[in-house]
């Protein structure tokens, strides 16, 4: 499996993580001799480099052992903090908060491939019967401690491809018909994002309790 091929890529991935590590020290030095400095650019980047270079670690490291890549993601999402539950009135599912809607050039599988991984390693452990009518509510949280300049606007946040991955999981047909999506945002403790999943005649409780 090890070949010449695959080690061009090894050694190229480590440029890249040791390139980012450069990057963000100098970005420390810039801002300790000028703390007025915003790095809002320079992480923005730094973030799309990180994912892609994760992405890329997490193919390598599939390749190795590929019958293992779903466990792979599985581990991948938990280390990452995607969480699903089971409530007797809809599904939650968490994940890490999710970042300002971007160009295509951004590879969201960073966060949609070990989405996808927890939510079927769920749907194995614990069955549940597709949603023919569904009510999906997004709960933007934003850490409390850092203000509330940050709170975005919604059709400046990226739902839609998580939307997908968790629809194709749970629903028997995403039509606009049958699903209603609803957003909502709260501050708390830390920054994710909650997804929850009921039939239509759950969410006036729902709205009872988190609103």
């Amino acid at each position: 499996m090890i070949n010449e091929t695959y080690m061009e890529a090894m050694m190229t991935l480590a440029s890249d993580y040791d390139q980012m590590s450069q990057e963000l020290f100098r970005l420390a030095h810039k801002l300790e001799d000028t703390p007025g400095y915003n790095p809002k650019n320079e992480m923005y980047s730094l973030v799309r480099t990180a994912e892609q270079a994760t992405v890329g670690l997490r193919g390598l490291a599939a390749r190795t052992e590929w019958e293992k890549a779903r466990e792979l993601y599985e581990t991948a999402g938990d280390a990452m903090g995607i969480r699903v539950s089971e409530d007797p009135n809809w599904i939650k599912i968490t994940v890490p908060a999710i970042l300002p809607k971007r160009n295509a050039r951004d590879n969201t599988l960073y966060l949609t491939r070990p989405l996808r991984a927890c939510l079927l390693k769920f749907q194995a452990a614990d069955p549940i019967e597709r949603f023919e009518r569904c009510v999906i509510c997004i709960v933007h949280q934003y850490d409390a401690a850092l203000g509330t300049r940050r709170v975005r606007d919604y059709d400046n946040i990226e739902t839609k491809r998580f939307l997908d991955v968790i629809e194709s999981v749970f629903l028997t047909n995403d039509s606009g018909l049958l699903c209603s999506v609803l957003q909502t945002t709260k501050m708390g403790d830390r920054d994710a994002t909650d997804f929850y999943l009921m039939l239509p005649e759950s969410l006036l409780k729902w709205v009872e309790k988190y609103l």
